[in-house]
């Protein structure tokens, strides 16, 4: 009962942490069982936690998905992830990391912008949209595709 207590736990956590505290796999299916027939588990419960979680960890909606696959999510469910404003998102998480780009070149700011957002799970329409506003005029789709290059 001592983890479920401090934070919420996907059941294939919790499945992870009684094996690997050396319980049998039936004692594992037993209390397993007992806890999401009582509501103390809860796997779609994650879900509707996503946008708080996705705000909290500034993550795009590849990046949520990624993020609950890592906890045990079944796929089923996380076709139920509700889409989250990722352009609200990109432009918090780039305001709290400007500061660390600041003394670079546009072009060189534009391709980390582009990386860091990319590797937190945001889309390339997110991105592109992102770009554009930030840096008006100096994106050219030539220039985009050039970018795209460059980040694979």
């Amino acid at each position: 009962m001592r983890l479920i207590t401090k934070k919420d736990r996907t059941e294939a956590e919790l499945r992870d942490r009684l094996y690997r505290k050396g319980f049998s796999q039936m004692d594992i299916d037993d209390a397993v069982a007992y806890l999401k027939q009582n509501g103390f588990i809860d796997d779609s419960r994650f879900i509707q936690k996503a946008e708080k979680i996705a705000q909290d960890r500034f993550l795009g909606n590849m990046g949520l998905k990624n993020y609950f696959t890592r906890r045990g999510i079944d796929k089923e469910l996380l076709d139920s992830i509700p889409e989250i404003d990722e352009f609200s998102l990109a432009q918090k998480l780039i305001q709290r990391k400007i500061h660390l780009i600041k003394n670079d070149p546009e072009d060189k700011k534009m391709a980390k912008i582009a990386g860091f957002l990319l590797r937190r799970g945001f889309s390339w329409d997110t991105i592109n949209k992102f770009l554009n506003e930030k840096f008006p005029g100096d994106i050219e789709s030539q220039d985009n595709d050039n970018l795209k290059e460059e980040l694979k």
